[in-house]
Formats: structure tokens, C-alpha cells, sequence
């Protein structure tokens, strides 16, 4: 009795067992998709693979020939029909095929089994992109005036009369390719599940109609950014004179003062003197003309830029602005009253100072044969003003220079050439406010050199000379770049 429940029970799980193994041989090797399975909206279950791959691929090729009507208000832009594909249109149509063909192929029985079960009512997405570096090369093909519109810078301008006038920006309008790539997925989509898809396949080929959405496109300096620099008026102004100056001296003060010309600082920036005048000497180079050479004036190169650099100086004390650097000539100059130069020598004086005013700074120069002058632009109250006061602290006399003369009769002399006195000067900025002075404020404290008298003498043995460069031996070149210059022929 028990052996023969036993046979049956075997018997039963072998016959059950074959028909698991007959089902399991016969759902491994469905060519159909499963039930539920949509392909985006589209549903696809109990296809056969390969059916829908071919209806895939063919749906998405419609959809890429499908045409768009754009158009534009702009009138550079007239109504163009386009493919979805040169738009940039495209999708994980491959990516879905190659699933499709590998579906009930690939891997081994019980691979296709568990994928099959795994699919079960899935959702394969259809991803549509539209690229928006070609969209915008197939615009630009099409439309350059309206993809690559002209725009204009807003513009300051000083009138001849110093008032400074406004200019707004010249703007563009061009498409925005970011939106329209949007609203070029969402037109394929609509397109796509309203006719183009397999099963809803209509033939209809008319063209989709979509209005190319537009952007304002700003130049890089507009009016508000000009504005908010804060240039609103003149603030200081300063003129030097130097009449009779040689041909070579006068290119010398126009090139270097060209450089600045029209320099804008902005707040809180430095300004270099001896990059102006390296950037000046690349541009124009310097001429001939006469120059401080260790505390003597000779023929040399670039004579007469300190004349720019000392008018500068004049017209930024007046402004109220931080002088960092500065030195008085070792001699004093026609030009200006005493204390109140900017001299400038390579590697050793330099003339430095910051925009503190806490707006941009624009500087103008204005020159001619006999003169130069500075104009600064910017933002000050209106009641603030500021004057520059020197005065002689102390007055110098000229040593006395012998030079040995043995034609003269023993124990004679004979003076050769006037010495002059030196000076040291303290100068003051006074600000004032509507008028009344609100502060004083020592800017400097200069020594000028005396020029020694020259006498012709004859005391029997020439004297020593123990002339030399100041400063240990080192050579200074003040109010040039380079020199002495000597005469042809020597």
C-alpha cells in the first residue's frame, strides 16, 4: 500500500516537473514582447520583437523628416521650413533597437526567461532631444542677421565744454535657442503620439508650425553699467606751460600724455607712471631733448615727461587722491612753482597713485607746443574743493666750484658762471568745504639742490675733483629715459 502511494506521488512530480520544464522551454522561446509592455505611450506587449524594432525605426525616420514651420517677428527671419533632423532632433531610438533585436535572442534559455519575466508591463521610455549647438548653426545657416545680430556699446562722451553726455546701447533681439529646443521636443512629442506612432500612423504630412521665441541681447557695456561707474563731472584740472620747447622735447610731453589720455581707473586701482612711460616708448619711442643727468641738465633721450607726470600730480592733489609715490626733481623746474613736481627716473623715482575716491576715474589730456593739461572725471560733492600751498622752509646757498685755469696770473680768479641757491619746501592741500576750510594737510617736504658757482682760479696746482653721481656712484636720469647724448663727431 505505501509503495504504491509512493509511485504515485514520483509519478506526479515527474509529470509535474515536465510540464514546468515544457512551459518554461515554451515561454523562453516567445518571440513576443510581454504583456503591458508600452514603448513610451505606445503599447507594444504581445508584439513580436522584431515587429516592433521595424515599426520603431520607421516611425522615428518619419519623425525625422517631419518638417517645422518657423518664422520670427524679427523681418530677418521670414517663415523657413526645416527638418526635425536638421533642427537637431533625435532620440534613444538605436539604443531601443538594438533591446529589441537582442530581446528573445541573446543569452541562454533561462537569461530570456528571467528578461522576459522582468519586462512584465515595463515602460521603455522614448527619449526625444533636440541639440541645441546644431539648432543654432542650422539658424545661423539660415537667418545670420538674426543669429548674429549688431549690437552697440553705450558710450561716454566729454563735450568740448567738459560736460560729460551719455550715449545709451544699440540692444539686439536674436532666437533663444534654449526655449525653442524645448518647445521643439514637445512639438515632436505631440507629433510623434498624434500621428507618426506605428499604430496611430495617419500619413498626414503637413508641417508643424511653432514661432521662434526671441531674447534681447545686450552689448558688454550698456548705459546703467556706464553710469554706475560714476564719471558725473570734471573734478580737477591742471595746466603747465613750457614755452620754446625744442621739436624733439614737445613729441616727447604729446606722446606720453597721449598715453593716458582717456585711461580709466577703476576704484581703488593704482596708477603707474613707469608703466606709462614703457608703454609710451614702445608705441612712439622718445626723442631728444634735454634731460637731468645726476643733478645736471644735458642733452639726452625722453626729456620732458616729467612735465606730464607733474601736471598729473597737480591735478590729482586737487581731487583729493592717495599719492603713494612722488619725488621733486633734484633741480627745479620752470614749469611749476617748487614743491609741487613729480619727477621720474627709471628703476629708481616713480610717480604712483590710488583711486581712492571710490568711483571710476577718467583722465583726458589735452597738449600743444607750449603746454599740457589734465582733466580728471569722476564723482566728488560739488561743495569739496582742495587748493595746494607751498612755501620755502629754507633757502640754500650755492657752493663754490673751482676750476684750474694756469693761464690766469698766479693767485687770480675769475667767476665763470653763477651758482644758484637750493630750497627746502613743505606743501599743504587744504580741503575745503562750500568755501571754508575744513583741513590742511602737509603732502611733502622737498630739498632742491644748489647749483654751484663756477670759478676760474690759479692757485699754483689743479685742485681735486671730487664731482661724482649722488647716491654712492649710482647714475640717475631724471626727466628722461636715457642720456647723456653726446654731439656728433665726438
Amino acid at each position: 500500500m505505501k509503495r504504491r502511494t509512493v509511485n504515485r506521488l514520483l509519478a506526479a512530480a515527474v509529470a509535474g516537473l515536465s510540464a514546468l520544464w515544457i512551459w518554461f522551454w515554451w515561454y523562453s522561446g516567445l518571440q513576443t514582447l510581454p504583456a503591458g509592455v508600452r514603448l513610451g505611450d505606445w503599447q507594444v506587449g504581445g508584439m513580436r520583437a522584431e515587429e516592433a524594432k521595424l515599426a520603431l525605426e520607421d516611425g522615428l525616420k518619419r519623425l525625422s523628416n517631419q518638417k517645422v514651420s518657423l518664422g520670427a517677428a524679427d523681418a530677418a527671419a521670414n517663415r523657413t521650413e526645416f527638418t526635425m533632423e536638421r533642427l537637431g532632433l533625435s532620440s534613444n531610438g538605436e539604443q531601443l533597437s538594438t533591446f529589441l533585436d537582442s530581446f528573445a535572442k541573446e543569452g541562454s534559455r533561462l537569461d530570456r526567461a528571467r528578461r522576459r519575466w522582468q519586462l512584465r508591463h515595463a515602460a521603455l521610455p522614448l527619449e526625444l532631444t533636440v541639440s541645441e549647438e546644431k539648432l543654432r548653426q542650422t539658424l545661423e545657416a539660415a537667418w545670420p542677421g538674426l543669429m548674429k545680430p549688431v549690437t552697440k556699446n553705450a558710450e561716454r562722451v566729454v563735450t568740448a565744454d567738459d560736460r560729460i553726455e551719455y550715449k545709451p546701447e544699440v540692444r539686439a533681439r536674436t532666437a533663444d535657442t534654449a526655449v525653442l529646443a524645448g518647445l521643439l521636443v514637445e512639438s515632436a512629442r505631440d507629433v510623434w503620439d498624434g500621428r507618426l506612432r506605428p499604430d496611430r500612423w495617419t500619413g498626414d504630412a503637413s508641417p508643424a508650425k511653432l514661432d521662434v521665441p526671441l531674447r534681447d541681447v545686450l552689448p558688454e557695456m550698456t548705459l546703467d553699467r556706464l553710469k554706475a561707474q560714476g564719471v558725473d563731472r570734471k573734478i580737477a584740472e591742471f595746466t603747465t606751460t613750457s614755452h620754446g620747447s625744442a621739436p624733439g622735447r614737445v613729441h616727447n610731453i604729446q606722446a606720453t600724455a597721449s598715453t593716458i589720455h582717456d585711461m580709466l581707473l577703476a576704484p581703488g586701482a593704482k596708477f603707474d607712471y613707469g608703466t606709462v612711460i614703457r608703454e609710451t616708448e614702445r608705441k612712439h619711442g622718445y626723442r631728444e631733448a634735454p634731460v637731468i643727468y645726476n643733478g645736471k641738465l644735458v642733452q639726452g633721450i625722453g626729456g620732458g615727461i616729467c612735465q606730464v607726470s607733474t601736471t598729473l600730480y597737480n591735478a590729482v592733489l586737487r581731487a583729493g587722491l592717495t599719492v603713494n609715490e612722488r619725488r621733486n626733481h633734484s633741480l627745479p623746474v620752470s614749469y611749476v612753482a617748487l614743491g609741487q613736481d613729480a619727477t621720474f627716473a627709471n628703476g629708481y623715482i616713480n610717480f604712483v597713485f590710488t583711486n581712492n575716491s571710490g568711483h571710476h576715474l577718467l583722465i583726458r589730456t589735452e597738449t600743444n607746443e607750449s603746454s599740457v593739461t589734465v582733466k580728471l572725471f569722476g564723482r566728488m560733492p560739488e561743495s569739496v574743493t582742495y587748493e595746494v600751498e607751498s612755501n620755502v622752509i629754507k633757502t640754500i646757498e650755492p657752493p663754490v666750484k673751482y676750476v684750474h685755469n694756469p693761464s690766469l696770473p698766479k693767485g687770480a680768479q675769475s667767476l665763470l658762471q653763477p651758482g644758484k641757491p637750493g630750497y627746502v619746501v613743505e606743501t599743504y592741500r587744504i580741503r575745503k568745504e562750500n568755501g571754508a576750510v575744513v583741513g590742511r594737510e602737509r603732502v611733502s617736504t622737498d630739498t632742491y639742490q644748489p647749483q654751484p658757482s663756477l670759478v676760474a682760479a690759479n692757485n699754483g696746482t689743479p685742485p681735486e675733483d671730487k664731482d661724482g653721481p649722488p647716491g654712492g656712484g649710482r647714475t640717475i636720469i631724471e626727466d628722461g629715459v636715457s642720456g647723456p647724448v653726446l654731439p656728433k663727431g665726438r
